[in-house]
């Protein structure tokens, strides 16, 4: 059962960072059409900004999912300035997680809320006339998956490191976990 999970969430990983290379270069690539469009000629096509916008959204809550993944976030390093037990360690990290969990799920509570409400009024954009769920569906997808990687980080603390540690300082007592794939 571990073994598909690490699985599912390798697939998830590379379908992550795929999706960010090509919203990265759709967005580029819309940024170019419109400052073309506006200041070479003279013309504007307001559904490239809502399109930009919504490959805005995206990207950036499906950069919050991976940066939760690989548990990157950009941290002080205190923890590691300071002479703590590796339990005390342990338990930092985890009351961390713990309240980074009952973040996201606030957040992802009012998202939700928020997605049954435009749902509900049927509302769609200015210029295209999407619904506007496309653009809080980014909010829904970045914040369950959040949730879900710091679960995982709930259970998996000890005075030692693993693969979604790639980017972390660690301690000089810390060893590395290999995951059983």
């Amino acid at each position: 059962m571990i073994s598909l999970f690490a699985r599912a969430d390798r697939y998830l990983a590379q379908f992550s960072r795929l999706c960010l290379v090509g919203l990265t270069l759709l967005l580029a690539g819309l940024m170019a059409v419109a400052v073309f469009l506006r200041y070479v000629m003279d013309q504007a096509f307001p559904a490239i900004e809502e399109i930009s916008i919504l490959a805005g959204l995206w990207l950036y809550f499906i950069s919050m999912v991976v940066v939760t993944r690989e548990r990157s976030h950009l941290t002080g390093g205190i923890l590691d300035l300071l002479n703590l037990s590796p339990r005390t360690r342990v338990l930092i990290k985890g009351f961390n997680d713990l309240v980074g969990l009952l973040v996201i799920g606030f957040f992802g509570f009012y998202a939700f809320k928020y997605l049954l409400f435009v749902m509900k009024i049927n509302r769609v954009s200015t210029n295209l006339g999407w619904p506007t769920a496309f653009w809080v569906g980014a909010a829904i997808a970045g914040f369950t998956l959040m949730a879900l990687y710091k679960v995982r980080d709930l259970f998996i603390h000890k005075n030692s490191y693993t693969e979604f540690d790639n980017k972390s300082p660690h301690p000089a007592d810390a060893t590395l976990e290999e995951i059983s794939r």
